[in-house]
Formats: structure tokens, sequence, C-alpha cells
């Protein structure tokens, strides 16, 4: 009998084991792309929402699967942007994030571009390349670090990470970087750490 009852208890521990898994690295879908809520969590999209983390915790690998080095982004006011390329929002904006880089980018800021969950490390440079934003780090974050920085709950987020490594802010949606109200957003926080908490309307 009590030979029995381990083995079930243990069974039991098993699939609890399992569903946590599953839970922990819940799976990331495309941002809703017209709502002012996410439907299925009711978490803002389309507007800064102010948090507080450590980005120095996030460790991306590069293309060769070596972890990156992040040594040229410290000291630098940053727009993190999480993606993938199975992500159509995320692949919209890269033209518009490599506009962003291009303009502002130096030696007060940069965008910095990590790919969630994807296993081919060598299909990112490439594809960035492809899509408009070359000039952008391939960087990759297979293990999901940033989940012990910020919640993601969909595809594409952008974070403004503070010169000190200080995430303080989350934008869950995809933007227009180069232009309008999100250009605006970028500009204030690299001045002088200002959050707008806008919803950064879609310019042309």
């Amino acid at each position: 009998m009590n030979r029995l009852l381990l083995i079930a208890i243990a069974a039991v521990l098993s699939v609890i084991g399992v569903v946590g898994a599953l839970l922990y690295h819940q799976p990331l879908e495309p941002a809703p792309t017209a709502a002012v809520t996410d439907p299925a969590t009711g978490a803002p999209t389309g507007r800064f929402v102010p948090m507080e983390g450590d980005f120095n915790r996030v460790a991306p690998v590069d293309g060769a699967g070596q972890p990156a080095d992040m040594a040229p982004y410290r000291g630098k006011a940053l727009l993190v942007n999480l993606w993938a390329t199975w992500c159509a929002p995320c692949i919209e904006e890269l033209p518009s994030l490599g506009e962003l880089q291009r303009e502002l980018g130096g030696e007060n800021f940069q965008v910095v571009t990590i790919a969630i969950d994807e296993r081919d490390l060598s299909k990112i440079e490439p594809f960035l390349e492809k899509h408009g934003a070359g000039e952008l780090p391939a960087l990759i974050d297979r293990d999901r670090t940033i989940d012990t920085v910020a919640k993601i709950i969909a595809l594409p987020t952008s974070l403004l990470v503070a010169r000190d490594g200080t995430v303080k802010a989350k934008l869950t949606g995809d933007a227009r970087w180069h232009c309008g109200k999100a250009l605006e957003a970028v500009k204030a926080f690299i001045a002088d750490g200002t959050v707008m908490e806008d919803e950064l309307e879609k310019c042309e």
C-alpha cells in the first residue's frame, strides 16, 4: 500500500512540474494591432507603461551562440525591442527601428533588438538586413532570460532602459519609431529620462 501511495505521489509531482514549466514559459503571440488593451490580459497596448527592472539580468547570445557582448550598450539610453521572425507586427516595425537608429543612434542612444524563442541563430542577422534593420544588433534570448526582468505577454514589446541599466517603461505592440509620438517619446527619454505615456499613434 505504501509503495502504491509513493508512486501516486510521484506521478502527481511530475504532472505539477510539467504544468509549472509550461506556465513559466508561456508561448508568446503577436500583440493586437488595433486595440487599446490586450483582450486576453487587459494590459495596455500602444503606449509606454512605467515599470522597474534590471536589464543587466538579460543574457542574450549572438549569432554564433556565444554570450553577447553587452558592453557597447552600457551607459546609453536604450530602446530594447523584443521580437520574433514569425511575428508579422514585429516585421512591420523593423524598418522604422532601423531609421530610428540611423537618426538618433550614437554615444547617448542605441536601439537593441533581441529575438525571442528563435532556435536558428544564424538567420537573425540576414533577416534584420532583409527588413531594413541591418545595422541593429542580432541578439537572441533563447532561454527567455527577459522573463526575470519583465512580463512579456506578446510580441513585439519594447523597453526603455536608462543609462544605469534600469528598465523604466514597457510598450506592448508595434510602433512607427521614426516619426510622430513614438519619436517624441524616445527623444524625451534620451534627454532626461522622461517616460511619455501618450498613445503612440502611428504616423507615415
